[in-house]
């Protein structure tokens, strides 16, 4: 017992503070290695402190780290996985290890879940749109195959125009023109939820951004009416705007079916900038109408002065100036 007791004190004396002070400064150098080897491996292109895995992050923190609400469909392509991953791999030396858990971090909320980017209101503006064609295709059965068949043969284009019911918002030209125009503002919508701004992905926003398309719309073919008024050219401007009506329909037929391919199924390409692709889409649906109107004034043998003037500035000039806004943006 006495042996034992005697070592235990040798044990005592022999750590002097110089060792102490070794230790000491093996740790430190322990966790600063360690801290390197974190720099290469952010979380999100945020590296944190040391200090700061040790107490909760604020606000701020939170933000950066998230990127915002940038929480949508992460759990599809494995996200929160590596970034627990990364989180648990900290070990600073021998003494302190750091398994951080971000009480605030929505990867780790259930809720989210449930609630990613995937939400079912786009899916239900498909069905309401697919309703609405229905119902045009049954009341306006006609008409509808006078317009599809008009894109590619004058003589059915000119049977639809010579049908004295068919005005500017009334009848099928108004169920035609609410239905492209809901498929314009939902790839608006859609390049939006792709840009980032996912907190915008509500319905009740796709309601006012479509009221507002449809507004701005309106507009612009009340001041061409008003253009033509004054011009007498009311009929070139009558047959221009059902030409435009019939490329919307078809290209809206195209275009919603693929909206909703990207945006339930972003996530198998994470390589690829859809809001890139979705904004393409939407430029070369003006694009290939705006071409075909063009056409249309040949065909209608029409191209004079004031038609090349109305087409300039009431159908190009506006759409340039929206995309050079946007693309400034």
């Amino acid at each position: 017992m006495l042996l034992l007791l005697l070592a235990g004190v040798n044990a005592v004396v022999a750590q002097t503070p110089e060792e102490d002070e070794k230790a000491r400064q093996k740790a430190i150098k322990a966790a600063q290695k360690a801290y390197r080897e974190r720099l290469k491996y952010p979380i999100n292109g945020v590296v944190f402190e040391r200090d700061s895995l040790n107490t909760p992050p604020d606000s701020w923190a939170v933000l950066r780290f998230t990127r915002g609400v940038h929480f949508a469909d992460s759990l599809k392509r494995g996200d929160m996985d590596s970034v627990l991953g990364q989180l648990s791999a900290v070990h600073h030396g021998s003494r302190v290890t750091y398994n951080y858990r971000d009480p605030f971090d929505p990867y780790g909320n259930p809720t989210y879940y449930r609630r990613g980017q995937g939400k079912f209101w786009y899916f239900g503006l498909g069905m309401c749109l697919l309703l609405v064609f229905m119902y045009y295709r049954a009341a306006f059965s006609k008409q509808f195959e006078l317009r599809v068949r008009g894109l590619f043969n004058a003589y059915y284009y000119n049977e639809l125009m010579n049908d004295r019911t068919i005005t500017q918002f009334s009848g099928g030209s108004g169920v035609v023109f609410v239905f492209s125009q809901a498929v314009f503002s939902a790839g608006v919508m859609l390049n939006l939820i792709f840009n980032g701004y996912l907190q915008l992905n509500n319905f009740f926003v796709f309601v006012f951004l479509y009221l507002g398309v449809l507004a701005a719309v309106m507009l612009q073919q009340t001041i061409q009416f008003l253009f033509a008024s004054s011009v007498h050219i009311e009929e070139l401007v009558r047959r221009q705007t059902q030409r435009q009506y019939n490329m919307n329909f078809v290209l809206s037929l195209i275009c919603f079916p693929l909206f909703l391919v990207f945006y339930y199924n972003d996530y198998k390409y994470p390589d690829i900038d859809l809001s890139h692709w979705i904004s393409f889409m939407l430029v070369l649906w003006v694009v290939i109408r705006s071409i075909y109107a063009f056409v249309g004034l040949f065909q209608d043998r029409q191209l004079t002065f004031l038609a090349f003037l109305y087409f300039c500035t009431l159908e190009i000039l506006p759409y340039s100036v929206l995309f050079a806004i946007l693309s400034r943006s």
